[in-house]
């Protein structure tokens, strides 16, 4: 459950729940309903959420689409993420001309989606600074925001302006994507525990933990770090996850904090080890 504070930026999520979506699934002019392909989509993550989105509004009705979703949409770490974008951090690595095309895709869906109201989109300035609370005697730097302690802090570095960073709220993108397929092009969620996939016979059908069975003519597993457990997959390949951990903090005066993004690299004393945390004000007041 979004807290209350989040409420401004809740999209107008389509109830969801294991019985069929009362919304009417768009049918492409001259298509018949019965000739429609079924694809089942395993995981309500953010990359499931994409995939439902992108292609039901590019399918113009041939498709079925089914998400399916244990617990809730974006409750595991497509919910939790920094959500921080960046245009070209990713330049001279082979994912270069895909990391900038991302990062223009968001802009492109902010303005269709009304992303700054609904999931708290925004463009952001990136410093990056060194904190050491050995060395409180330093003069604060002018370009430090105003909410940081300046004391601690080192003379920022600015590694990202307005026009190469931005940000999203995960949890409330991945919903919103979500929730414009659903209402928008007819996209059904099922809750339910994928248990197996199965491609005998010529087809493919998605077994539920509770006996379900759906019926697909193609099925996407984007289930994350547990896409493993299913043995059509581990058959193939190992997934695994990497573990993280995201702390939320509520300050007492949040329009105080501007929209700025810290990468920070923090020594808590002479002889410990550098940490690198990451700071990441959300326009939610957190």
């Amino acid at each position: 459950m979004l807290p209350h504070a989040l409420a401004r930026f809740r999209p107008p999520i389509a109830t969801m729940a294991s019985e069929a979506s009362s919304a009417a699934p768009a049918t492409a002019c001259g298509v018949d309903e019965a000739s429609r392909r079924r694809v089942i989509i395993c995981g309500g993550g953010v990359i499931g959420a994409c995939t439902a989105y992108f292609l039901a509004s590019k399918a113009a009705g041939r498709v079925a689409i089914t998400v399916v979703e244990k617990s809730a949409i974006a409750c595991a770490a497509s919910g939790k993420a920094g959500g921080f974008l960046a245009l070209d951090w990713c330049d001279g690595t082979p994912v270069a001309d895909l990391a900038r095309a991302s990062f223009l895709l968001h802009r492109s869906l902010s303005d269709l989606l009304d992303g700054p109201r609904t999931y708290g989109y925004r463009a952001l300035t990136t410093l990056s600074l060194a904190l050491s609370p050995s060395e409180l005697s330093r003069s604060r730097s002018p370009a430090l925001p105003s909410w940081i302690d300046g004391a601690a802090a080192s003379r920022p570095r600015t590694i990202g302006t307005p026009e190469t960073t931005a940000q999203v709220h995960p949890q409330l993108f991945t919903r919103a994507l979500l929730s414009s397929a659903t209402a928008e092009h007819g996209v059904e969620v099922v809750l339910g525990e994928v248990q197996s996939v199965d491609v005998s016979g010529g087809g493919a059908g998605v077994v539920l933990r509770d006996g379900r069975i759906l019926p697909a003519d193609a099925v996407v597993i984007a289930l994350g770090p547990w896409s493993s457990r299913l043995p059509l997959v581990s058959a193939l390949f190992h997934i695994s996850g990497l573990k993280a951990h995201s702390i939320i903090l509520r300050p007492p005066q949040p329009d105080a904090i501007s929209p700025h993004a810290l990468f920070l690299s923090y020594q808590p004393t002479p002889s410990s080890k550098i940490l690198d945390p990451e700071v990441y004000p959300r326009p939610t007041g957190t």
